[in-house]
């Protein structure tokens, strides 16, 4: 034995590998210790299982490892519902306009009061999308609506001011200022369409809405006054 190989069994030496071996101990039992509540999970949950289910859970196991999937997809499966936006002014209804629609952003541009935006989401079909959200700035159906006649897809037809659906106002009650006794007509008078969408009836204290005459362009709800909003659009897509 050399005097290297002597020096490397000294004291030094062993208590670097012992020191060594100590680490090892200490993450290995650190490992354990994070790894046995999961554990337990795992036998409280197959504890009891039939030896049917659980050999069918092990050959799908193996079929996942040979390239297949050891959690294979429902046939049933569907995606998740899509959320509800207000489209711009001659929106196809919700499914074939996010077909359709090329998010050109030509319609955002083409707005005089910059009113319609691009949704950014994490869902590819709704990423890069127009909509409107009048907590922001509401449509104010402008004369032309040349939104419409920008969209280079069709996604949004040209369509008049009276036919244009983007939504429609509702009323809650519990918020209006009205019902505190307030004189508060501002929904009223700020509509662009005026009274065949909104009104306040002789002697009434509540406002009415006349789904049948709103376009849903969300001024009522851009200038309520109360907090939370009493009026608000939702879609109707």
């Amino acid at each position: 034995m050399t005097k290297d190989e002597k020096a490397s069994d000294g004291p030094e030496a062993r208590d670097e590998k012992e020191t060594v071996v100590h680490r090892r101990g200490f993450f290995s039992e650190g490992f354990r210790h994070l790894l046995r509540p999961l554990a337990d999970l795992m036998e409280q949950r197959f504890q009891g299982l039939d030896p049917a289910v659980w050999e069918k859970l092990v050959d799908e196991s193996s079929e996942g490892g040979a390239g297949g999937s050891a959690y294979p997809i429902q046939s049933d499966y569907a995606p998740p519902p899509i959320p509800k936006y207000l489209r711009p002014p001659g929106a196809l209804v919700e499914a074939e306009f996010l077909t359709r629609c090329s998010s050109s952003n030509r319609c955002v541009q083409a707005c005089p009061v910059a009113a319609i935006r691009l949704v950014w989401s994490s869902d590819p079909r709704l990423n890069g999308k127009p909509a409107i959200d009048p907590e922001v700035q509401a449509c104010v159906l402008c004369e032309d609506l040349r939104c419409t006649r920008e969209c280079p897809t069709g996604a949004l037809r040209p369509v008049s001011r009276e036919e244009v659906r983007i939504g429609v106002a509702v009323l809650r009650r519990e918020h209006c200022l009205r019902t505190r006794g307030e004189d508060c007509r501002i929904c009223v008078d700020k509509c662009p369409v005026g009274p065949r969408a909104i009104d306040v009836p002789p002697a009434g204290a509540e406002i009415t809405v006349k789904a049948e005459g709103c376009t849903g362009c969300g001024v009522c709800q851009m200038y309520c006054p109360a907090q939370p909003r009493a009026i608000v659009v939702e879609s109707t897509g």
